[in-house]
């Protein structure tokens, strides 16, 4: 999907029509704290991008022609799965990589692709791009080629070429680091990876990462889509408004993001075995106080109880004060393979 979230945000809002529109996870410490999720094509231009500060988004955007929104995910998610379930209905297999990407598998890929498109605009009222190849990584380069509202079929040559002549970093699987190490070996496109020795490869990047570098440097590109695996826990994190070990802030945040926990185990009928609760105290570490229970559990059951004890818990346990605090539930069981459980 095109700038996904911003382009929801503009659906429901056609008031916005032309404004600059950044969707924005705010961290709550002051107004202006917290990062740009999601931005139109029109704040792209003034190079504001996701991941970037929300206070320095705000310094590039006109106040008159911009407007800043906190990122509604439970309306997000719903758009998400009504788009969803429009493109497992027209492909034969259907992985979802993200809330806002897919892979499809198709004998009839590119005859279906700008089908699809259309099915998309006019189940969603939204725009994506559409990228089809003989494998999944080639389909996801020309679908990133292809922005916005394109669509880009490539066959094996084609693939090859597209692949071959692109900047290392822009091959999904490389990160920022495993750029700037290819980089410093001299490796700048794709295709010089074929030059490169597979033994400094390997010892550079290890047997796994080197060995794939390798294939990629090679033009063998795996054809089979991944399986599409299924979520094993769901959990929010966010931080607090300042450092703190009391209480009662401490639950009235937490209390805060187990809802949004619980609406993802309510749109997915799920039910847990597990609850913990993740402590990030102010020297940056990480610590987890957990429960499991013997018999599963569903979304509206109170838990007041359990999480009043885990932060009694943390809190006798440790003296540091927590920055950021989190819930998870895990050991999930579908609620439609439960026949006892009500």
């Amino acid at each position: 999907m095109d700038y996904f979230y911003a382009q929801a945000e503009e659906r429901r809002r056609p008031m916005m029509n032309g404004k600059i529109i950044v969707v924005c996870m705010y961290s709550g410490r002051t107004p202006d704290s917290g990062v740009v999720s999601s931005v139109n094509y029109l704040g792209r231009a003034l190079g504001i991008h996701a991941g970037m500060p929300i206070i320095q988004a705000k310094k590039r955007a006109p106040p008159a022609d911009s407007i800043f929104l906190s990122a509604d995910r439970e309306y997000y998610a719903e758009v998400s799965a009504h788009i969803d379930s429009v493109i497992r209905g027209s492909l034969e297999r259907v992985s979802q990589a993200s809330i806002d990407e897919w892979n499809g598998e198709d004998s009839k890929a590119a005859k279906k692709a700008a089908g699809l498109k259309e099915s998309i605009l006019g189940a969603s009222a939204l725009k994506c791009s559409v990228g089809v190849a003989p494998s999944p990584l080639g389909a996801k380069m020309a679908a990133s080629k292809s922005k916005p509202d394109g669509l880009l079929t490539l066959d094996e040559q084609g693939q090859r070429s597209l692949i071959e002549n692109s900047d290392v970093e822009k091959v999904p699987g490389i990160g920022p680091k495993t750029a700037a190490a290819l980089n410093q070996l001299g490796i700048i496109k794709v295709r010089d990876l074929g030059k490169a020795d597979p033994v400094s490869l390997s010892e550079v990047f290890g047997k796994k990462t080197g060995s794939w570098l390798i294939d990629l440097g090679a033009g063998r590109y795996p054809a089979v889509l991944e399986e599409e695996k299924e979520q094993e826990e769901v959990s929010r994190i966010g931080t607090l408004k300042e450092k703190t070990r009391d209480p009662y802030l401490i639950l009235s945040k937490l209390d805060e993001l187990e809802k949004e926990a619980k609406q993802w185990l309510m749109e997915m009928k799920k039910s847990y075995s597990t609850m913990g609760i993740i402590f990030i105290t102010d020297d940056m570490k990480t610590h987890t106080r957990s429960l499991s229970f013997k018999k599963p559990r569903v979304w509206s059951e109170d838990t007041a109880k359990d999480k009043e004890a885990l932060i009694k818990q943390f809190l006798e346990e440790d003296l540091h004060e927590i920055r950021r605090i989190g819930i998870r539930f895990g050991n999930f069981m579908d609620l439609g393979k439960q026949t006892t459980l009500f």
